[in-house]
């Protein structure tokens, strides 16, 4: 279960023989349409990588992926973007979804066989993501950075709640010098500071472990 949850992120993956075109995937909502589709190489395995635009609420967005996971489905919402996953059938599926500028959502896509995921010993042994401070006290559980996008995600455990453990990144994070979004209500908060943007997250696990994630990257980087 712990390797499970602890990559909760998809699109920090190195892409390699590219595809990009617009078409309707037969198998998805005829409010999706797919732009961008690569195998990846992550954590030193093999999946594939895509990419969708959709005009659908966060909340379409989310009910159309719980009628293709059903209880598998981990769903971390936010107000204005959501991050998730869903283990089926010997598959790991990792979700972003986040705003276009002029209305609807993209929606990112990791698939990867479970066994290709990592395994549970696969962890760090210290954080590596020095742009954001890190929680008081938690584990690092997984971390990658892509050097063509310069996107960076980090991975922690710890054993606070879930609210807990975001209001007090949140904190350190303003603390830092980073604006918050005015919308940061939900499970998900995003921060600006210059010309970078960063993202929060946590959950916590069937396992009674919580995992927070944290990403960074440059503003206009997909």
């Amino acid at each position: 279960m712990r390797s499970r949850l602890a990559l909760l992120v998809l699109f920090s993956a190195t892409l390699v023989s590219a595809r990009v075109f617009w078409r309707q995937p037969a198998s998805l909502p005829q409010s999706w349409d797919r732009a961008y589709s690569t195998p990846v190489r992550l954590q030193n395995g093999k999946g594939h990588f895509e990419t969708f635009v959709s005009r659908d609420s966060l909340n379409q967005i989310e009910t159309r992926l719980r009628e293709e996971h059903g209880e598998d489905l981990v769903w971390v919402p936010g107000e204005i973007m959501a991050w998730g996953m869903a283990l089926t059938n010997g598959w790991l599926t990792r979700y972003l979804v986040q705003p276009l500028p002029d209305g609807g959502f993209w929606i990112a896509r990791l698939h990867q066989p479970e066994r290709q995921a990592g395994k549970p010993g696969d962890k760090p042994d210290r954080h590596q993501l020095r742009d954001l401070p890190v929680y008081p006290q938690s584990k690092p559980s997984f971390y990658s950075h892509d050097e063509d996008n310069q996107l960076t995600v980090e991975i922690s455990e710890c054993n606070a709640t879930p609210d807990a453990a975001l209001q007090t990144l949140a904190r350190l994070v303003e603390a830092a010098g980073w604006s918050p979004s005015p919308v940061n209500t939900g499970g998900f908060q995003m921060f600006v500071k210059g010309n970078r943007v960063a993202f929060l997250g946590a959950q916590r696990g069937k396992d009674g472990i919580t995992r927070i994630l944290r990403l960074h990257k440059p503003l206009g980087v997909e």
